[in-house]
């Protein structure tokens, strides 16, 4: 049995059945299509169709609540038409509230199969310091209206609708995320830490005590990739980490729903189709060559790759009219060491990566980028042209040493491959806010990447002197194909999808790089094979 995990008041058909049946959407489908019978079909059940499954209490991440899924686990496990081995499917909001309910350890609960789970929630909606308004603003508004004005399971019910007039008291979700600026900022409504209070990685030890097996899906381009690999490294469930070249509402159905299946045949049919003895980390390779796109690694990241630096140095590369044009070179025996100097910028409130980015996507507001324009609004570090194909598969890092006129300052810096033509194309990113560049360590296993506590504490304003500030990028896997070109580019505002405050006078950085302030990326460069 397959239980759909749906956020509360989703819009359900009026007086549901205990266990409605909606065996002809989604996994039921591909299974149909695989060739079995609609009797041999698991039943897929939304437990927002379940009564007293609408998430009791209110408001909280996510609505579907812990002691809910516990209860109605149990429940369809104890039916008279159940194997009693329940597995659960969803993503995004709903591929939290499964790996939440495996906290709970129901007995009967078999396997779960999280899509693209939010993993640590300040740093999502405040990455290295800099809030995500747009994400914020937009997702808080649908999550209000799912909570109070859809349509929802029998409609005018009085029990129903003081449910309902119950959540229309509810925080909104921007303005209470808007009040909290650090990581141990407390609400002043509730008295509590949010971003600690329901932050999903809180649950991790309960996770792993479950035993429960988890399937992991995520895309490179998705808002939560790199939560995705952090709750592979830190569970210690029977696991499988699967990420495709998708965002987080542009996926493939059929890659998708095969991996769910073999999940399921496996954990609740107990089928030996082999799942649990690959290699259990299955990615997929952009722009590698047909037929060899999907790769697989017995670990997260992948053990054969290795850092590559490419350094920040003078221009003019001769490719893009920028702030600067600058070059970047790769650090080896036959390249020369940069010379010291600094590109000077001021900070253009215009620069944004548009309306259709990963994270507008995140809440359904499409996927597509373009680059060159914003390019033209920034800093920019352009390589030659590459002679040879170069795979880089993991988290790179960016190291700015930066000083400025004003005491803070927001850097978004991309990595990008330009093709023949001279366009620019999106491939990860990473932001800092630069009174937040202090670091710590993570009370998890945060791979060794870049840890920014973002406590109130931990922030401090810029000295006149350079700073270095040290950011992760979203993972990737990616080969920058030969006639191509790798660029960095550094803006500090991205208009559309982060809140930047205007300062008055415009504020001018300084981007620093030499021996001294060695300014670069470290890119995790697979070897040639």
């Amino acid at each position: 049995m397959v239980v759909a995990d749906a956020r509360s008041f989703r819009g359900v058909a009026p007086e549901p059945q205990h266990g409605t049946d909606v065996r002809k959407s989604g996994v039921a489908d591909v299974k149909i299509a695989h060739g079995a019978s609609q009797a041999e079909c698991p039943p897929v059940w939304r437990t927002d169709a379940v009564p007293g499954a609408v998430g009791s209490g209110a408001g909280g991440v996510p609505g579907f609540r812990r002691r809910d899924a516990h209860t109605v686990t149990e429940w369809l496990a104890e039916q008279p038409w159940s194997t009693g081995r329940v597995g659960m499917f969803g993503m995004s909001y709903s591929g939290i509230g499964q790996l939440l309910a495996a906290g709970t350890a129901p007995p009967h609960l078999a396997a779960i199969v999280p899509q693209m789970a939010m993993f640590d929630l300040y740093a999502f909606l405040r990455p290295g310091g800099v809030f995500r308004d747009d994400f914020a603003r937009n997702w808080g508004e649908t999550v209000r209206r799912l909570d109070t004005e859809a349509g929802v399971a029998a409609a005018g019910d009085p029990d129903i609708d003081g449910l309902v007039a119950e959540h229309r008291l509810n925080a909104r979700v921007f303005e209470q995320a808007a009040a909290l600026e650090f990581r141990d900022s407390t609400d002043r409504a509730s008295g509590l830490a949010l971003y600690e209070h329901i932050n999903p990685a809180a649950a991790l030890a309960d996770i792993s005590a479950s035993g429960v097996p988890v399937c992991h899906l995520t895309g490179w381009y998705d808002v939560w990739v790199r939560d995705t690999t952090l709750w592979y490294r830190n569970l210690t469930n029977p696991q499988r980490l699967v990420i495709g070249p998708w965002s987080h509402n542009k996926w493939s159905d059929e890659d998708i729903a095969r991996e769910h299946l073999r999940w399921y045949d496996h954990w609740l049919k107990g089928i030996d189709n082999g799942v649990t003895d690959e290699r259990p980390v299955r990615y997929f390779t952009m722009s590698a060559p047909p037929g060899t796109e999907w790769r697989t690694a017995s670990r997260w990241p992948p053990p054969h790759v290795r850092p590559r630096a490419y350094h920040f140095h003078e221009g003019p590369a001769g490719t893009v009219s920028s702030a600067n044009d600058g070059l970047l070179l790769p650090e080896d025996e036959t390249g020369a060491a940069p010379a010291d100097g600094a590109d000077a910028y001021e900070v253009d409130y215009s620069a944004t990566t548009g309306r259709t980015s990963r994270w507008s996507d995140g809440y359904g507001g499409g996927f597509r980028y373009d680059l060159t324009a914003n390019d033209r609004k920034a800093l920019t570090y352009t390589s030659p042209v590459l002679t040879e194909d170069l795979e880089v598969t993991g988290h790179p890092l960016v190291h700015l040493w930066v000083t400025s006129t004003h005491p803070d300052g927001e850097f978004f810096v991309y990595l990008e491959e330009v093709d023949e033509k001279g366009d620019s194309h999106y491939v990860s990113e990473a932001v800092i806010r630069a009174s937040h560049r202090g670091l710590g360590t993570p009370p998890y296993d945060g791979m060794g990447l870049p840890y920014h506590p973002g406590t109130a504490e931990s922030v401090a304003p810029l000295p006149a002197e350079p700073v270095e500030l040290v950011a992760d990028m979203h993972p990737t896997s990616n080969v920058f194909v030969a006639g191509r070109r790798l660029r960095i580019s550094v803006t500090c505002c991205d208009r559309d999808n982060a809140q930047v405050p205007r300062r008055d006078p415009v504020p001018v950085v300084r981007v620093h790089r030499g021996p001294g302030h060695p300014s670069r990326v470290v890119l995790p460069v697979a070897p040639r094979l």
